[in-house]
């Protein structure tokens, strides 16, 4: 390989350390959910066991038996969640809160 291509491939390694350094920048800025384990009330604060979940720290979750999983996926603003797979998916937490709180509809779940 020749000296110009090894220039035009230490810029391109730069460009792409540049870029990678502001993507996670951006992720970490997002209000993602803590890891460990939610519980979910509905009016009157009653719990929900069969919404109750665990967030692993790798963006996904678990029913709390462990037995069905999902992902995470967040907005682009970080103020809402959606399941994708697992016993809530399609469902859309919104409004949270500190990383450890929001509501599902009238539901709301918060960190244990």
């Amino acid at each position: 390989m020749d000296q110009r291509a090894l220039r035009a491939l230490k810029r391109l390694g730069v460009a792409i350390a540049v870029v990678s350094a502001m993507w996670g920048a951006a992720i970490a800025g997002a209000a993602a959910l803590l890891p460990g384990e939610y519980a979910c009330a509905g009016s009157g604060g009653t719990i929900l066991v069969g919404l109750g979940f665990k967030v692993l720290a790798n963006g996904t979750y678990t029913d709390l038996d462990g037995k069905t999983s999902g992902r995470l996926t967040y907005g682009a603003d970080g103020s809402t969640v959606s399941f994708v797979g697992g016993h809530l998916a399609g469902e859309v937490g919104r409004n949270i809160r500190g990383g450890r709180s929001f509501e599902i509809h009238t539901i709301s779940c918060s960190h244990v």
